[in-house]
């Protein structure tokens, strides 16, 4: 009787990897087991949890790097719409991410560790942010929008959001205040009206 392949730990952060490349947090232990051909007990059982394998599989360029290639995949932001659709797809993602830091946070070896993600020169949040920054200086020096400090605007943006979706997540839907569509529309109206160049050009 033949002995039942064992699949490596290499072989599941692989596909871990190329998961969470593709996809970033939204992808599920179960699409990497099944990537892995590991059942999702086995990943579990060698791992932890998401949170533990998202660390081990995924370093902090890897991670920069996704958020980068997905931020600017929802541009150009040009209009109310435009943010609009950009909120709710931040709002998309950080719904699986927000549970991953808080993790990451509480299994901290000691008070003064971070999380892998908020490690180095640029962790995920900053590039979050500054990837936004840039793809909203462009449209500022294009003329798209009107002129203001870009990173304060970006940072607003994802601050709002971040918050939004940690209290979704800490006090369920029912209890965490106003339901996603009218956050989504009034964070959009009030974003874009400090920006539109048309409200702006008629004051002068």
């Amino acid at each position: 009787m033949s002995r039942p392949v064992t699949i490596s730990d290499d072989t599941i952060l692989e596909a871990a990897r190329e998961l969470f490349t593709e996809k970033g947090p939204r992808a599920t232990t179960a699409e990497i087991a099944a990537r892995a051909g590991v059942s999702e007990g086995i990943l579990f059982k060698r791992f932890g949890s998401k949170a533990a394998l998202h660390k081990a599989a995924m370093s902090s360029r890897d991670v920069a790097g996704w958020i980068r290639r997905e931020t600017r995949a929802q541009g150009p932001l040009r209009t109310e719409a435009d943010f609009a659709r950009f909120i709710r797809w931040q709002a998309h993602v950080l719904r699986d991410v927000v549970p991953l830091v808080m993790v990451a946070w509480s299994s901290r070896s000691h008070a003064d560790e971070l999380p892998a993600d908020l490690t180095g020169s640029k962790p995920a949040p900053l590039t979050s942010i500054l990837t936004l920054a840039q793809m909203l200086q462009e449209q500022m020096d294009a003329g798209y929008l009107a002129p203001r400090n870009a990173e304060a605007v970006a940072r607003i943006v994802i601050g709002s959001i971040w918050y939004f979706v940690f209290l979704r997540v800490v006090f369920n839907k029912a209890r965490g205040g106003i339901d996603e569509d009218t956050f989504v529309e009034e964070l959009a109206g009030v974003v874009f009206r400090d920006v539109d160049p048309a409200r702006h050009s008629s004051r002068f």
